[in-house]
């Protein structure tokens, strides 16, 4: 068996996980030109975490039921395994997504605190007028989604969270529903 064939079987032992296949050549392609294009919106979105995926020797998508283990999730953005951000061309951090419900509640009374979501806020005190600002997202571990640890397989990995437009696609290419709890993400790892 090979390193692939490896981590795609320790992570199909996950329940959550419905899917875990190779990428294509093709499907590479197609995620990355989705990717840059989101460069070129208003504000526009950096995924910094696909970029270190590919970085790698190798990719494999993985499609996960969030009804199976949604929790987990949650706790991982607790943990800071993940980061989206709104940062200025200077790197301040303007927004963030927040998960602790007690903190939440507090920006919510704050006068500088602006949200874009239920779990992204924006701080108008820290950005400076006529300062570029962006979108990250960064890179994650495996155990963002599941405590199989393929890591342990290989000498690096590194997990992508795919921008909408990306999840769709992906999503597209197994004929699943854009509109159920189903989540993609993309593994780059190096033998």
């Amino acid at each position: 068996m090979s390193i692939k064939s490896d981590i795609i079987a320790l992570l199909l032992t996950d329940e959550s996980i419905m899917i875990a296949a190779p990428m294509s050549d093709e499907m590479k392609k197609q995620v990355l030109k989705l990717e840059m294009k989101r460069l070129e919106e208003l504000v526009p979105f950096i995924n910094e975490g696909m970029e270190e995926a590919f970085e790698e020797e190798d990719a494999i998508v993985v499609i996960l039921d969030n009804t199976v283990k949604n929790e987990r999730i949650e706790n991982s953005y607790d943990e800071q395994d993940s980061s989206f951000t709104l940062r200025t061309e200077s790197g301040q951090i303007i927004g963030e997504t927040i998960m602790d419900e007690e903190e939440l509640e507090e920006l919510r009374n704050d006068p500088n605190v602006f949200f874009l979501s239920d779990n992204f806020v924006t701080y108008s005190n820290l950005s400076k007028p006529g300062e570029k600002q962006f979108f990250v997202m960064s890179s994650t571990k495996s155990s963002f989604f599941t405590d199989t640890n393929p890591e342990s397989l290989v000498s690096s990995l590194t997990v992508a969270i795919p921008s909408t437009e990306t999840d769709h696609y992906i999503k597209d290419c197994f004929d699943l529903p854009h509109d159920e709890p189903i989540g993609t993400m993309i593994i780059g790892y190096t033998e």
